[in-house]
């Protein structure tokens, strides 16, 4: 069966606004992301592992046997990579960074936005720390990124 080919496309951009629930443990990070600029995780009360973002259950035990832990805002680049496309997907001159950052006291890692350092400069396992949003909302863009720590 042959397809019809289409006689007119039209190019086009939609946004869509939403709206979602972090759930508890999201609701509990993002709050004392905001309020106090602590990243806090769930240690299982039974492995023992600080999961960071926190989740209500360990998936490892299958427990929901947790207690909340604040963990330091300091950790180890796990990886990273640079892109030249914005999210909407037009070239950029300079790349944003983005990076897994395992945090210190955590068995888990947040990604996100790598800065004050080029790709060239960034090293796998090299100490990163947060930058802090000024005025934060309640989300992850309250960190503004993660950068190198200064010697």
């Amino acid at each position: 069966m042959k397809l019809k080919k289409p006689e007119m496309t039209i190019n086009g951009e939609i946004q869509i606004s939403y709206n979602w629930s972090p759930g508890k443990a999201g609701e509990r990070f993002f709050r004392d992301l905001r309020d106090h600029m602590k990243i806090m995780g769930t240690r299982c009360r039974k492995c023992s592992r600080v999961l960071v973002p926190p989740r209500i259950f360990c998936e490892e035990c299958f427990t929901d046997d947790m207690e909340w832990v604040e963990v330091e805002p300091k950790g180890t680049l796990a990886t990273f990579g640079d892109c030249y496309f914005s999210t909407d997907g037009k070239r950029l001159e300079k790349p944003w960074i983005l990076g897994i950052v395992r945090l210190n006291g955590s068995n888990g890692g947040l990604i996100h936005y790598i800065g004050e350092a080029t790709a060239e400069e960034l090293k796998i396992g090299m100490p990163m720390e947060i930058v802090f949003k000024e005025q934060r909302e309640g989300n992850i863009l309250d960190i503004l990124y993660f950068r190198p720590v200064k010697e």
